[in-house]
């Protein structure tokens, strides 16, 4: 799962508008860490964990942008989490 999303989100960096993969791969690591019984404190911990990770984050120097492209992934991942 971390695989995947990792792969998405170095996607979703290069075209935040056009990444298709990102979506599918919160809901894996949502339903994952439901079935897990982790609580989506962690879940989140772990995306900005992988996220921080990531050098095309580190990369961006306009900060705004950067806390902007987060934000959408962490809302993204907040909606996978309680859709179910």
């Amino acid at each position: 799962v971390l695989g995947a999303l990792h792969t998405a989100l170095r996607g979703y960096l290069a075209d935040p508008d056009g990444s298709t993969e990102l979506q599918p791969a919160l809901a894996r690591l949502a339903a994952e860490a439901r079935e897990r019984h982790l609580p989506p404190e962690q879940v989140l911990i772990s995306l900005k964990e992988l996220w921080n990770a990531l050098p095309e984050v580190r990369a961006i120097t306009d900060a705004p942008r950067q806390v902007r492209l987060l934000q959408r992934v962490v809302t993204m991942c907040i909606k996978e989490y309680y859709s179910v």
